[in-house]
């Protein structure tokens, strides 16, 4: 059997996370607000007509064709399975042994209900690991509240076509701010290492990161953030 990749967290994630992904774009229908495409071939980078803030995993993707490889991989490997049951056995047998904490699409999404209830089912089999995940797949979730796992921790991610669902269903949610002052004045704390997508159930902020489009308000926040962080060295 061909087996999906994982990969070791980034210096973003300092859990010892293994980390899966999907397509940044094109694994992520209920995307509008972050919807951004790296060409599978070149990397080129398309954002979607209602873009506010260019995806991060889409700029990595860009520049990195290892990691656009490797997404494209599982992406083909998962959609060629005929059903959940065959999803199922092959995320399960592509779990590094070694994992604890998982974090599902560091790119990508939940991109059909199969395949939403394919990873629901894989942790119920693995309940010494825990999963989590930021979803824009409201529509998916919302249907399934009542079986997700507890080892299964998602987060809301604002900015998808499905927005309204989270304060119809009171969902723990994060919300992506240009600057701290933002978060600050919505009563939330700013999460930089994702220790708030794993642990708790309060909802929260996301500084902007990542590469974005020229001349825009949030090229111009990540512009400021990496000068701070400069000057702080």
């Amino acid at each position: 059997m061909t087996l999906l990749k994982f990969s070791n967290g980034n210096a973003k994630l300092t859990h010892g996370e293994q980390v899966f992904s999907l397509p940044a774009g094109h694994a992520c229908p209920f995307a509008r607000e972050c919807l951004s495409f790296a060409n599978r071939e070149t990397g080129k980078i398309t954002d979607g007509p209602n873009t506010v803030f260019r995806c991060f995993a889409a700029s990595g993707e860009a520049w990195a064709k290892s990691a656009r490889a490797a997404h494209w991989h599982n992406y083909d490997l998962l959609k060629a399975c005929p059903d959940r049951a065959s999803m199922i056995d092959l995320i399960q047998a592509s779990l590094p042994r070694k994992a604890k904490l998982v974090r599902i699409h560091a790119s990508g999404d939940f991109y059909s209900m199969t395949y939403f209830e394919a990873w629901i089912e894989v942790a119920k089999r693995n309940p010494s690991i825990l999963f989590y995940a930021y979803t824009k797949a409201l529509a998916l979730w919302t249907k399934r509240l009542d079986v997700i796992p507890s080892n299964l921790k998602l987060t809301a991610s604002h900015g998808g076509t499905h927005d309204h669902l989270i304060a119809t269903f009171a969902l723990k949610s994060a919300i992506v701010v240009n600057y701290p002052v933002e978060a600050e004045s919505m009563g939330l704390a700013i999460d930089h290492d994702d220790t708030h997508a794993w642990q708790g159930n309060e909802s929260f902020a996301l500084l902007i990161h990542g590469t974005q489009k020229a001349g825009s308000i949030q090229a111009k926040a990540w512009s400021v953030q990496r000068q701070a962080s400069k000057a702080s060295k």
